[in-house]
């Protein structure tokens, strides 16, 4: 087995921990705000996840160039990071073009940064005392490290593990809109027919803090959604890096 090397978290966890509600109330994850990394990481075979990390920046720094040729007002409307929040149906409005020139592309080490100074301060509103570089590190961990050691480590690893264990069975990577919308991160066939989807979760999605109850509840209703047009149910797989199956009774049902 393959075993890539994982990013470490080179902050205090339980500052890590602090920033959890808030970088998800920001709605700072949403591809808006950071492009659809899911999708981003799996355009290249990445050795390493240096490379990931430099082509995340590099593909920001192409966006860059592209909404510097738009005129001043749509350059300050692809710039708002908190417009998802403020109005998502005014985003969805945006034509293909505009939308795909944040959903489509990663971000510069300058972008994130400034996610890191939105959510300091609204940290320092409620009481939580972290730096501007603290709050970067956090940011920089989500949206880069985190999606390497999620899909590149454990996702990868555990359908490995499952392909071993359903050598029948085809388990596709659906595109980061498609996981999105429905949460869902492979879906399985069988001789051609679609038959269930799987979403890859660590140990931490089984918690029972606020932010990952509401999690969870959102993606049981996207979750839903999936079934109701694709008429196949979806399966929550708790996994470690290693793609070791922690919730082994759900094997019974793939």
């Amino acid at each position: 087995m393959i075993m890539e090397k994982e990013f470490a978290l080179a902050l205090d966890a339980d500052k890590f921990r602090a920033t959890n509600s808030a970088w998800n109330e920001l709605m700072l994850n949403d591809p808006w705000s950071v492009g659809y990394v899911t999708t981003l990481i799996e355009l290249k075979p990445f050795t390493e996840k240096e490379e990931w990390e430099a082509f995340y920046y590099r593909s920001g720094g192409e966006r860059e160039v592209l909404i510097a040729r738009w005129d001043a007002p749509t350059q300050a409307l692809l710039q708002d990071e908190s417009l998802i929040k403020k109005n998502r149906s005014y985003v969805y409005s945006l034509s293909g073009n505009l939308r795909n020139l944040n959903t489509q592309f990663g971000r510069t080490q300058e972008r994130l940064y400034r996610k890191g100074e939105i959510l300091q301060q609204h940290l320092n509103n409620n009481g939580v005392n972290l730096t501007v570089g603290e709050c970067f590190e956090c940011v920089r961990f989500r949206v880069i490290c985190e999606t390497w050691n999620g899909v590149i480590i454990r996702e990868r690893n555990t359908i490995r593990n499952l392909q071993g264990r359903f050598p029948q069975v085809e388990f596709r990577k659906v595109p980061g809109e498609m996981d999105h919308v429905y949460a869902v991160d492979y879906e399985a066939y069988i001789g051609g027919e679609l038959r269930y989807a799987l979403q890859v979760k660590p140990k931490s999605y089984t918690g029972n803090a606020t932010y990952i109850l509401n999690a969870r509840q959102a993606n049981s209703r996207k979750n839903h959604l999936y079934t109701a047009r694709f008429g196949a149910p979806v399966y929550d797989v708790i996994s470690d890096s290693k793609g070791n199956i922690l919730n082994p009774e759900v094997l019974k049902n793939l």
